[in-house]
C-alpha cells in the first residue's frame, strides 16, 4: 500500500513537474488525451487529417458535421464541442464530426496552393469521402474557407454555421493585421492578439508563450498570409450561398471588426445572426454551449 501511494504521489510530483516546465507542450498533450478519452480519433479524411467522433450506428441515420479552424490554429480547438466540456452538451448519438486539420496542419499534407477557395476545394475533397451531405462550421479564416465551401459545393454543404467569421473587405485594416500578425508571430504579439481575442483572457504561464509561438510558425500561418488574393472576399458572392445559415458572433471581438457579423447577415439571405456577449473570437473555446446548440440542436 505504502509502495502504490508512494508511486501516485511521484506521478502526481512529474505532472506538477511537468506543467511548470514546459506547461504549452503539457497542455496539448493533455487536450489530445481528453479527446482520445472521449471516443476521439485521429483519421484520414481523403488528403486532410482530421479528429473524428463517430457517434452514427450502421443503418441509422447520420449527421455529418465538419469543422473548420483558423489560422494558425489546429482541429484541436474544436475540442470542448466534440467532448461537452465548458457547459457544452455532449453530441448526441446519429452525428458523425469531423475536426479537420488544413492544408499543411498537424500532419495535413502541405498544399500546392493556400489561397482560399483552393483550400476550400482541399477540403470539399476530404469532405466527399465520408458523406454527401454535411453541416459545416467554420471560425475565423475556417469560415472563409466554409463560405467558399458552400458557393461551390451547393449540393454538399445544408447548414453553414460562420463563427466569428472572416472574409470580407475591411477598410480598418484590422482583419488584415491579424493575419499578418500571425504571419510572422512573436511573443510580444501573441500577448496582444490573446488579449484582444478573449471576452475573458485566462493567464498564460510566461514559458508557454515561446513554444506557441513556435508551434504556429511551424504551421504554413506565412504561407496563407501571402496567398490572399483580393478576389478571394465573399462580399459579392454571399448571395450565392445556397446554404440554411447561422452567423454566430463573440460580440468581445478584438480581431475582427464587430460589422463583419451585420453585413454577413444581410448578404446572407435568409440567415440568423445570433451575437454572443460574453464570447470573444474564438466562442467555441470560450462559448461552447452556444457553438454546440447551434450544431447539435434540433
Amino acid at each position: 500500500m505504502k509502495r502504490a501511494i508512494a508511486a501516485v504521489v511521484l506521478l502526481g510530483l512529474a505532472g506538477a513537474a511537468a506543467v511548470a516546465l514546459a506547461p504549452f507542450q503539457t497542455h496539448v498533450a493533455m487536450r489530445r488525451l481528453a479527446l482520445r478519452r472521449g471516443g476521439a480519433r485521429i483519421v484520414a479524411a481523403g488528403p486532410l487529417l482530421a479528429y473524428e467522433l463517430n457517434g452514427c450506428r450502421a443503418g441509422a441515420p447520420c449527421r455529418c458535421v465538419a469543422l473548420v479552424h483558423g489560422l494558425g490554429d489546429t482541429g484541436m480547438t474544436w475540442d470542448k464541442t466534440m467532448l461537452g466540456e465548458g457547459g457544452a452538451p455532449v453530441p448526441p448519438e446519429g452525428f458523425l464530426i469531423l475536426a479537420v486539420n488544413l492544408p499543411g496542419v498537424e500532419g495535413s499534407p502541405a498544399a500546392a496552393d493556400y489561397g482560399i477557395r483552393a483550400q476550400a476545394r482541399i477540403l470539399r475533397t476530404a469532405l466527399e469521402t465520408r458523406c454527401p451531405e454535411w453541416t459545416v462550421a467554420g471560425n475565423s479564416l475556417g469560415g472563409w474557407i466554409a463560405g467558399w465551401l458552400a458557393v461551390d459545393w451547393p449540393e454538399g454543404v445544408r447548414r453553414l454555421v460562420l463563427v466569428n467569421a472572416a472574409g470580407l473587405t475591411d477598410p480598418s485594416g484590422l482583419a488584415l493585421e491579424a493575419a499578418r500578425t500571425l504571419s510572422a508571430p512573436t511573443v510580444a504579439a501573441m500577448k496582444d492578439f490573446n488579449a484582444r481575442a478573449y471576452a475573458k483572457p485566462r493567464p498564460v504561464p510566461e514559458r508557454a508563450w515561446a513554444p506557441a509561438v513556435v508551434a504556429i510558425r511551424a504551421r504554413p500561418t506565412l504561407a496563407i498570409f501571402s496567398a490572399l488574393k483580393l478576389e478571394d472576399v465573399l462580399d459579392a458572392r454571399l448571395k450565392d450561398v445556397k446554404a440554411d445559415t447561422t452567423i454566430l458572433w463573440g460580440t468581445a471581438d478584438g480581431i475582427l471588426p464587430g460589422g463583419f457579423a451585420e453585413r454577413f447577415r444581410k448578404g446572407l439571405r435568409g440567415s440568423r445572426l445570433v451575437r454572443l456577449p460574453a464570447c470573444g473570437h474564438l466562442p467555441q473555446q470560450e462559448c461552447p454551449a452556444s457553438v454546440s446548440k447551434e450544431l447539435f440542436g434540433d
